[in-house]
């Protein structure tokens, strides 16, 4: 993912984002062509955050130059309302992605709604990460009480989920 923010990135569903100009942007793309042209075994999805700064005019021009330039993807972040996720799906050709967060400033939308505005892909990336927090406060508060809940999940499935087991596979191959 290439994006045109500039640093310090910032969630794309937060403020104080902003954005480099056109032409940084889309020489960003044009590096990830090149490199992709050159050999590099890579997808280019080319992400603007244009929509906060400038307006969804400008997010979908970027969005459109990225795909002349060559970018696979595009990803126009928080667009506000359906009728512009609509609007970018219609008038930007190629596969989109859409992103999907839980009091967002985008609607949050299922992936057949998404599939039928025009996007390719999604991406839920709190939804999981929110029910982590809420089970570990809770899981907190009930210790605070002086209440010890029953473990999730077992102490070996915990590492069989973290990776535990590809792990001492790997040390075992290269200990000898």
């Amino acid at each position: 993912m290439i994006e045109d923010q500039v640093a310090p990135k910032r969630c794309g569903h937060t403020k104080g984002k902003h954005v480099v100009e056109r032409d940084e942007a889309f020489m960003r793309i044009r590096a990830a062509v090149d490199a992709k042209n050159e050999g590099a075994d890579i997808l280019i999805l080319a992400r603007t955050d244009a929509r906060a700064e400038h307006g969804l005019d400008e997010a979908i021009a970027r969005a459109k130059t990225f795909r002349e330039i060559g970018a696979d993807m595009t990803f126009v972040e928080a667009p506000r309302t359906v009728e512009e996720m609509k609007r970018y799906c219609d008038e930007v050709e190629g596969p989109k992605m859409a992103n999907m967060l839980e009091g967002g400033l985008t609607p949050f939308l299922q992936p057949a709604e998404l599939q039928e505005l025009g996007y390719a892909i999604s991406t839920y990336p709190f939804t999981g990460l929110m029910a982590m927090i809420k089970a570990q406060q809770d899981a907190l508060s009930q210790m605070k009480q002086g209440i010890f809940p029953e473990p999730a999940m077992s102490f070996e499935d915990l590492q069989k989920a973290v990776g535990f087991d590809a792990y001492y596979e790997a040390e075992e191959r290269y200990r000898h």
